[in-house]
């Protein structure tokens, strides 16, 4: 039977006992994995499963959300530098009138 795996970082996410199931180290820090058999969660670091195939998917999802953030706020500083600040509610009623064009 194929496990379902959860992915998560610690501290901000925490299951069980946070005993990596590889190296019986707890875990506090960093990305890891888990799944849930009938008794418990079983977490495992990422560093204990390198050949995760998922960590590679993960990996290029925050890349490409690392680059639109940086290419949206080189946008957002560009129309500053143009109009300098924004009226955010002039703003919002030309993007409504788009909208209901």
């Amino acid at each position: 039977m194929k496990r379902h795996y959860n992915y998560a970082h610690a501290p901000q996410c925490q299951v069980g006992k946070m005993r990596c199931s590889s190296c019986g180290k707890k875990i506090t820090v960093g990305q890891y994995r888990y799944h849930e058999t009938a008794d418990a969660y079983v977490p495992c670091h990422r560093s204990c499963c390198p050949n995760d195939p998922h960590w590679a998917e993960l990996d290029r999802l925050d890349e490409e959300t690392r680059l639109r953030r940086k290419q949206y706020e080189s946008d957002v500083l560009a129309f500053f530098d143009k109009w300098g600040a924004l009226d955010d509610e002039d703003f919002m009623s030309i993007v409504n009138q788009r909208a209901c064009s």
